[in-house]
C-alpha cells in the first residue's frame, strides 16, 4: 500500500524520487560532506543546498545556499556568472510534495551532532579482497 503525498501522487515513479534520484542525491550528500569536512556551519549548509538545489524550479530557483562564483558545482550559480542566468532552466527537481517528504531525512541528516563525527574525517579506501 503506497500513500499518496499532498499533490495525490506516490513519492516514487518517473519524474518522482527513482533510484537514480536516490543516487544523485547520495552523491551530492558525500560530496558535501567531504568538500566541507573542517567546518561543521559550512557542512551543514552544503547539505541543506543539496536539498534547495533539487526542490529548485524555474518559477522558484532556491539557489541562496549553493556556492557561489565560476566554479560552483551548481550550474545555476555558473550561470549567474556568466550574466546568462535568465536562460538557465532547471534540470535535477523533484515535484514539491515529494521535496517536502523527504525534508525530515535532510533535517536528520544535517544535524550538528550527526555533522561533527564528519568533521576531519579522511575518505576510506576500498579494498576489493579480490585483487589483494
Amino acid at each position: 500500500m503506497s500513500s499518496k503525498l499532498s499533490d495525490g501522487k506516490s513519492i516514487g515513479g518517473k519524474g518522482r524520487l527513482t533510484d537514480r534520484m536516490i543516487d544523485l542525491i547520495t552523491t551530492y550528500y558525500g560530496n558535501a560532506i567531504r568538500q566541507n569536512k573542517t567546518c561543521l556551519s559550512d557542512m551543514r549548509k552544503a547539505v541543506w543546498a543539496v536539498y534547495f538545489y533539487i526542490r529548485s524550479s524555474d518559477e522558484e530557483p532556491l539557489h541562496s545556499f549553493c556556492p557561489v562564483g565560476p566554479n560552483s558545482w551548481c550550474k545555476y550559480q555558473n550561470q549567474v556568472v556568466e550574466g546568462s542566468v535568465e536562460t538557465f532552466r532547471h534540470s535535477n527537481k523533484l515535484p514539491v510534495a515529494v521535496m517536502d517528504a523527504i525534508k525530515p531525512v535532510f533535517n536528520d541528516l544535517s544535524q550538528p551532532k550527526l555533522l561533527q563525527k564528519c568533521l576531519g574525517v579522511k575518505p576510506k579506501i576500498i579494498m576489493n579482497p579480490l585483487t589483494h
